[in-house]
C-alpha cells in the first residue's frame, strides 16, 4: 500500500539548516496538522574541522552520530517525527550528486509532497546549499511533480564573513523568471525555532575543550532568532 502523500517536505543540507532557514515556519505547519518530513543532506562531520580547525575531540566521525541525535530533537521540538539522513560528506557534497539525485528521486516518487522547503539554487553560496537545491529542483521536473517551492538563503555573503568560512560551488544557472521573495510571520512560534536550535548544542555552544566561540557565530544566531519572520523565493 503506498503512502500517503506528505504535506510538506524539508531539505536540509546540513543538521540545523531547517531550523534556521525555516524553523518558524515548520512549527506552524505541524501544529496546524500537516505531516512534515525532514531530509538532512549531508552528515555535518566537518562543521568544527572546518570553520574551526579543530579536528578532535570531537571527531568527524564523533560528529556525524552527534549531530543526528541533535537534529532528531530539533525535530520533535518542532512537531516532527520523521527525519531523514541522506549521509552525504559534508563540504563534499559536489563529489556524490549521483547518489543524491538517485536519493532525492526515490524520495520524492514516495513522498510525493504538496510544498518543499529547499536552498535556492541560485542565490545560496555554500556549495553543499546551492547543489542541494539544484539537483532536486531538476528531480522534480524528472519526475513531473509541481509542488509549492519554498526557496531559503541561508549562506549569503554576510554569512560568509560572520563564519569566517567560504565553500561555494560557482553556477552559471539564472534565478528562474517571475520569482518572488514571500515572507511567513514566526511571531507564534519563535519559542519553538529557538528551543530547536538550542538542541544543537554542538553548533551554538561552546562544545569542544577547544573552542573560544561556537561554530554558529553569536551575531548569526542573534540575527536568526530576533526574526519574526521567515523569507522564502516562490515560483508564480
Amino acid at each position: 500500500m503506498p503512502r500517503p502523500p506528505a504535506d510538506v517536505v524539508v531539505l536540509s543540507p546540513h543538521p540545523d539548516d531547517d531550523v534556521i532557514a525555516c524553523g518558524g515556519t515548520i512549527a506552524a505547519r505541524t501544529a496546524a496538522g500537516a505531516d512534515v518530513v525532514v531530509v538532512v543532506v549531508t552528515d555535518g562531520a566537518q562543521s568544527h574541522a572546518a570553520v574551526l580547525g579543530i579536528h578532535d575531540d570531537p571527531t568527524p566521525a564523533e560528529l556525524t552520530g552527534i549531530r543526528r541525535d541533535e537534529a532528531r530533537s530539533a525535530a520533535a521540538v518542532l512537531g516532527v517525527t520523521d527525519v531523514r539522513f541522506l549521509g552525504h560528506g559534508d563540504t563534499r557534497l559536489s563529489e556524490t550528486l549521483p547518489a543524491l539525485r538517485a536519493q532525492l528521486l526515490a524520495l520524492f516518487a514516495e513522498l510525493r509532497p504538496a510544498e518543499v522547503f529547499l536552498p535556492h539554487e541560485v542565490h545560496e553560496l555554500h556549495g553543499d546549499h546551492r547543489l542541494t537545491g539544484e539537483i532536486a529542483v531538476g528531480c522534480l521536473k524528472e519526475l513531473g511533480q509541481t509542488p509549492k517551492l519554498r526557496k531559503y538563503v541561508v549562506w549569503d555573503e554576510r554569512t560568509e564573513a560572520e563564519f569566517a568560512f567560504t565553500s561555494r560551488q560557482p553556477t552559471e544557472r539564472r534565478a528562474p523568471d517571475g520569482e518572488r521573495l514571500v515572507e511567513f510571520d514566526i511571531t507564534e512560534h519563535r519559542a519553538a525555532k529557538r528551543a530547536a536550535l538550542a538542541e544543537h548544542r554542538t553548533q551554538v555552544s561552546l562544545f569542544a575543550p577547544g573552542q573560544t566561540r561556537p561554530v554558529v557565530p553569536a551575531a548569526f544566531q542573534r540575527r536568526v532568532l530576533e526574526r519574526t519572520t521567515e523569507a522564502f523565493w516562490t515560483e508564480p
